[in-house]
């Protein structure tokens, strides 16, 4: 199970700060990755705009799947990594 958690909602001027999941997430887990501790992702619609940033437990389709597409559209999700921003 992939957990992860918004930490910038940057079309809702932050309504969406602290979403995490999925439902039943560890929140030990969830409060881990609110620190910063996980996977930087960014997630963006399909023109390129950036809905949402956050951090995951491993690299995973999981925040777009679980949050973005269905809550705003968002279409593509990067990951950081020591090249840059890279799509999966």
């Amino acid at each position: 199970m992939a957990v992860w958690v918004i930490t910038k909602d940057v079309i809702g001027d932050g309504e969406d700060d602290g979403t995490a999941g999925p439902q039943g997430a560890d929140d030990a887990t969830i409060e881990k990755l609110k620190k910063g501790d996980g996977f930087p992702f960014r997630m963006f619609d399909d023109d390129g705009e950036l809905y949402y940033e956050g951090y995951c437990a491993l690299e995973d389709f999981a925040p777009l799947d679980d949050f973005g597409m269905p809550n705003a559209g968002c279409t593509e999700i990067k990951y950081r990594n020591e090249k840059g921003w890279s799509t999966l």
